[in-house]
């Protein structure tokens, strides 16, 4: 009997499209803040700007130029190598977005691409869909 590597038999699952999604979750908290979301979503308010990554780092730009750290739901996002997939996008360096939610006063953990250069930004916590 011939043993396969798992990484082998894994790899060749993801390229024959067999469910493997674009990003673990520890390379997403890499790049882009996240949260585990309970209860029902809302969107109090509404940020949009433009999306920047930046040394690894996902934030937004608002048109005012205030920069901000977006947390998401952890169930809501994924990472690739073209950006940040979220709601049936992906998201890369100078795309426009608008995300529902609120600034948050709570400091979450910032994302440790991020933590040099941009730890100091105003969050801003995105709602949970449904």
């Amino acid at each position: 009997m011939r043993h396969v590597p798992v990484t082998v038999t894994l790899a060749l699952l993801c390229v024959a499209g067999a469910g493997c999604s674009a990003g673990t979750s520890d390379e997403v908290s890499r790049h882009v803040g996240t949260y585990e979301a309970t209860g029902e979503g809302g969107d109090g308010a509404l940020l949009e700007g433009t999306v920047q990554l930046d040394d690894g780092c996902f934030f937004v730009e608002a048109s005012t130029s205030e920069r901000f750290l977006v947390y998401f739901p952890a169930d809501e996002v994924e990472w690739s190598d073209e950006g940040l997939r979220y709601a049936v996008s992906t998201y890369g360096t100078g795309d426009s977005i608008a995300l529902g939610g609120g600034g948050s006063s709570a400091s979450r953990p910032v994302p440790s691409d991020c933590r040099e250069r941009f730890e100091a930004l105003p969050q801003w916590t995105v709602a949970q869909s449904g």
